[in-house]
């Protein structure tokens, strides 16, 4: 009987060992994929990627830093993975059915907007961008708001019931934004901000608008 225990340990513990194994190479391979991903913007076995990180970013993260690569790469091309899957259905969308969250960070520092139940209520005074981005989304038929927080969004989410968002932020936001997309079963796709930061933050609004362009005329 004793035999029989000590021999059953031993092949859990060996089992244990080679999923250890396993997983290290996965993280190994996830890793090789994601900086070469994000060296040519090319992606290979997205989905193998997309799987890496989820289940391995702290291994795969830690793999970077060993190396001494900034791992902040990961979620650079975790995001654009999840865009990139979520993009066909995001754009099948009815751009009624879609709403758009800027980050306050990224008003000017003197704007005179005040916050509402509906998030800040841009006056267009020409301070910053955001009220011409605004005007040109809304014109397209979207829906958009400039909220302080995340707990803005989901409520706002809740009362618009939209089946898209497009969200605006820094990378942290807007990974945690992509993650709650799926939770709530919505189409989300992420713009980063060039900089980061509590006020005055800086977006490629470039990008933005042949991002909404190209969809209202698709």
């Amino acid at each position: 009987m004793a035999f029989e225990i000590e021999s059953l340990f031993t092949i859990i513990g060996e089992a244990v060992v080679y999923f250890a194994i396993f997983l290290f190479i996965i993280a190994v391979l996830g890793s090789l994929l994601i900086g070469y991903s994000f060296k040519t913007e090319r992606f290979i076995f997205p989905n193998f990627m997309l799987f890496s990180i989820i289940l391995l970013e702290t291994l795969v993260k830690a793999l970077f830093r060993f190396v001494g690569m900034d791992d902040s790469m990961v979620d650079d091309v975790g995001i654009a993975l999840k865009n990139k899957i979520s993009m066909r259905k995001f754009r099948d969308t009815p751009l009624d059915k879609r709403l758009i969250f800027f980050p306050q960070c990224l008003r000017a520092s003197a704007c005179p907007s005040k916050l509402s139940p509906e998030g800040m209520q841009c006056i267009n005074c020409g301070s910053c961008e955001i009220g011409q981005a605004k005007k040109s989304a809304e014109e397209l038929g979207y829906k958009v708001f400039i909220v302080p927080g995340s707990s803005f969004i989901r409520r706002l989410v809740r009362k618009h019931k939209p089946a898209a968002i497009l969200g605006v932020g820094c990378m942290t936001e807007v990974k945690a934004g992509l993650e709650m997309c799926e939770k709530l079963n919505l189409f989300g796709v992420g713009l980063v901000l060039e900089k980061a930061g509590c006020v005055s933050t800086v977006l490629d609004w470039d990008k933005f608008y042949e991002f909404i362009e190209f969809d209202g005329h698709a």
